[in-house]
């Protein structure tokens, strides 16, 4: 499939927010700027969990407050930052907290229809496709970066939100509206990248949800500390996170060739985290699937991932392959790669299939090229075969951190 044979989605110009101040205050900010955004996330995944989780909006929210307690108990200033967002777009703080956990809420919800229906009737409906992320060390420079595929109406509530905290790191994260964090970079020189992951333990149980990980995370102050806080909190969804240093350089008395740490994670504890060092002159490709090597980590629970995203193996193999080819790893040789149609329309570019329900078609809604040493994020918003790739130059803003 050629690109130009492949038909585009339209997308809405980019929403940048930039918010300062405490928690509660940006929280206001980013709600207040993002409002329009944000109804309509809301209107649209009230859809969503009502098609994927059976459950109406009042039992998404109530399943949302259970697990309040878990992440006071963590860090309550993130409560703050949703309270702060339902504040400005003028809705309920159990709406917001609802958009935060579509994770748990989604494939909890998955695992109580095949808990009263059986597997191949609560298969039925197609899970929507996700990422496909990569870290780049064979030249003198890192490039890493990811696609971003979900459901087509996110193409609209697409949010680019630059913070600079009272406190910690500023950073810069792609999001949906009204969520907190998504995929992005910081003041300290970390790079986070993700990827779902869906096993059979991913039940919903409370503990700290995905999105507010990720929010987490982008306001750690090294790959070090980034792995070390994954490792310490009690996770409630299984997930892949990409952790890139300045220069890639992990630092903190990691071995001076370690560049990134990709840590595998299923729901629990520190038992539960799996990590593959990524070296100078590595290259690492992940999609929605476990490739973890250590045989004790995967024998715990069944790795759903090639199963809901059948794509997921082909997308990991298919990167990896043109990667290879690439005579000195760059920038522009990467787009071409997330741009790639093989497999269409389940490409590395994914293009929503007319044939399927409208909440079950995949869509590649952002791709992004992250230059680390150079605080530099080169975004496309939609389909990167045929939408404008734009730079993002964060060195002036990310050196006002405090």
């Amino acid at each position: 499939m050629s690109t130009a044979q492949a038909a585009a989605t339209p997308v809405r110009d980019p929403l940048i927010v930039r918010t300062t101040g405490g928690a509660r205050e940006r929280g206001r900010q980013y709600g207040t700027a993002a409002r329009q955004r944000i109804l309509l996330s809301l209107e649209n995944y009230e859809r969503v969990y009502a098609k994927f989780a059976a459950l109406d909006w009042g039992a998404a929210t109530a399943l949302a407050e259970t697990f309040v307690p878990a992440i006071q108990e963590v860090d309550e200033s993130l409560l703050d930052e949703v309270r702060g967002i339902a504040e400005g777009a003028g809705v309920s703080f159990d709406d917001v907290l609802a958009l935060n956990l579509r994770t748990e809420i989604l494939f909890s919800g998955k695992a109580r229809k095949i808990a009263a229906a059986g597997a191949s009737r609560a298969s039925a409906a197609r899970t929507p496709l996700e990422c496909t992320s990569f870290c780049d060390l064979r030249g003198s420079e890192p490039v890493v970066g990811q696609n971003w595929d979900w459901i087509p109406f996110s193409h609209e509530t697409v949010v680019v939100l630059e913070a600079a905290p009272d406190a910690g790191p500023r950073w810069v994260s792609v999001v949906e509206a009204g969520l907190l964090a998504k995929f992005g970079m910081n003041s300290a020189g970390l790079t986070v990248l993700t990827n779902a992951l869906v096993t059979s333990l991913d039940v919903g149980s409370p503990g700290m949800p995905y999105h507010l990980l990720l929010r987490m995370l982008l306001g750690a102050g090294s790959v070090a500390a980034g792995e070390e806080l994954l490792r310490t909190v009690t996770r409630s969804s299984s997930a892949n996170y990409l952790l890139v240093g300045r220069d890639g350089k992990a630092g903190d008395g990691e071995a001076g060739d370690v560049g990134a740490v990709d840590l595998e994670c299923r729901p629990g504890g520190p038992r539960d985290v799996s990590a593959l060092r990524v070296r100078r002159g590595g290259l690492l490709v992940h999609a929605n699937h476990f490739d973890s090597g250590d045989s004790a980590f995967a024998s715990a629970g069944t790795d759903h991932g090639p199963r809901v995203m059948p794509d997921t193996l082909f997308r990991r193999a298919r990167a990896t392959a043109l990667a290879e080819l690439m005579p000195v790893p760059s920038v522009a040789g990467w787009h071409e790669v997330l741009s790639d149609h093989e497999n269409y329309p389940d490409a590395l570019c994914c293009h929503p299939n007319p044939r399927e329900h409208p909440l079950e078609q995949g869509s590649t809604v952002a791709s992004a090229l992250i230059e680390p040493h150079r605080s530099t994020l080169r975004l496309t918003l939609g389909h990167p075969c045929t939408a404008p790739r734009v730079t993002y130059d964060y060195e002036e803003f990310f050196a006002g951190a405090r």
